[in-house]
């Protein structure tokens, strides 16, 4: 399960290498919870709106979903693994955030008598890359493995702390399976597994459907959500979860993820960083958010402003656990032009082997219209 769980951080954004996010806190979630993180709806012009705004929702007329691809790069590291590397070729990401109906008479786990379907956020992420293992100490490689990372969930609005429905999880992966490896066959471990996650009405439990290697679906036990002081999120949206929050440098957040491969709830912090992107991938990046309408320079502003979060696994130790994540900053709430788009996303690999970064590099569609 830890070896799973290190692929999911590593995947978190991507869907593959990259996997966290969770419940977003509401009282139903968290019972008596006081700390609860803000959510705000950063996606539209006013950030204020608490609600799903209709033109969002996959039935309307002037539907536009948010539709953005990512280009994904290998960065090696300075000093690198003693006994073995890894080497990953391009990949992508691509991320599609809208709203639609969920029938919650066709949840087999907790289904609810309804007239009409609950309208939901979806979030849905698609992640490949190709990589290879080799041992140092005999220069042995591995065949290309491809990698691939298929992620969807479900959530409530703004006003209701994004609070988790449903998600599913398809892992088809490998990841660094040890810190010291003295044959190819420790450098890596398969996973091949998929999760669907359901959630009841009031976000009280979730009940996971574990399906590996092809095999039968297995049902496990329901799982319930303890009571404390912090907002609960589903792992698959996370990074709508962040870009919720009140991004600046001095973002501070404790929130806690559900996440079916380490076995349930973990805890992590949000904290703002004064990271700036490089010149020419800002440079880039600025050109990319021009072309989809979403920045318009101004004399002193030439470049779409970005503020950097961290992402940090605070519930034990494990090596390669914090993301750094790149959004268009809301310089104006009710006049918000970028929509807080996520721009950059730095995930370094575990056992010091490097790091994967994704940054945008084609906005399809934008919620402009939503």
């Amino acid at each position: 399960m830890k070896k799973i769980f290190k692929l999911s951080l590593t995947l978190a954004v991507t869907g593959t290498v990259v996997l966290l996010a969770g419940c977003g806190g509401c009282a139903g979630c968290s019972g008596d919870a006081k700390n609860l993180t803000v959510t705000s709806s950063n996606w539209y012009t006013g950030t204020s709106y608490k609600g799903i705004q209709p033109s969002f929702i996959d039935s309307h007329e002037k539907f536009k979903p948010e539709i953005i691809h990512y280009n994904v790069s290998f960065v090696p590291p300075e000093t690198g693994n003693s006994t073995y590397s890894v080497e990953y070729d391009k990949g992508t990401y691509k991320t599609v955030f809208y709203a639609t109906g969920y029938d919650w008479n066709s949840n087999p786990v907790y289904p609810q008598e309804r007239e009409e379907d609950e309208i939901l956020y979806c979030f849905e992420s698609e992640f490949k890359i190709k990589v290879k293992y080799t041992l140092k100490s005999s220069g042995e490689s591995t065949d290309w493995f491809s990698d691939s990372v298929n992620t969807v969930s479900y959530f409530r609005a703004a006003g209701k702390n994004l609070q988790p429905v449903y998600s599913r999880q398809e892992i088809n992966s490998t990841s660094p399976a040890n810190y010291q490896a003295g044959a190819l066959a420790d450098t890596y471990s398969e996973v091949k597994v998929n999760y669907d996650n359901y959630y009841n009405f009031d976000c009280t439990e979730v009940t996971t459907f574990t399906q590996e290697n092809g095999g039968e679906k297995v049902k496990g036990s329901p799982y319930s959500f303890n009571k404390n002081n912090l907002s609960l999120f589903d792992n698959s949206s996370l990074y709508i979860a962040v870009r919720s929050m009140k991004l600046s440098p001095s973002t501070s957040a404790n929130i806690s993820l559900y996440s079916p491969a380490a076995g349930g709830v973990s805890s992590y912090s949000v904290a703002g960083q004064n990271k700036s992107l490089n010149e020419d991938e800002h440079t880039a990046i600025t050109e990319v958010m021009k072309s989809a309408d979403l920045f318009v320079p101004e004399e002193e502003v030439t470049k779409v402003p970005a503020v950097a979060v961290n992402v940090n696994y605070t519930g034990g130790t494990l090596y390669g656990t914090t993301q750094t994540i790149w959004y268009a900053y809301v310089s104006n709430p009710d006049n918000n032009t970028p929509r807080a788009t996520m721009l950059k996303m730095t995930v370094p690999l575990s056992y010091n082997l490097g790091a994967l970064n994704y940054t945008v590099g084609k906005i399809e569609s934008t919620l402009w219209n939503g």
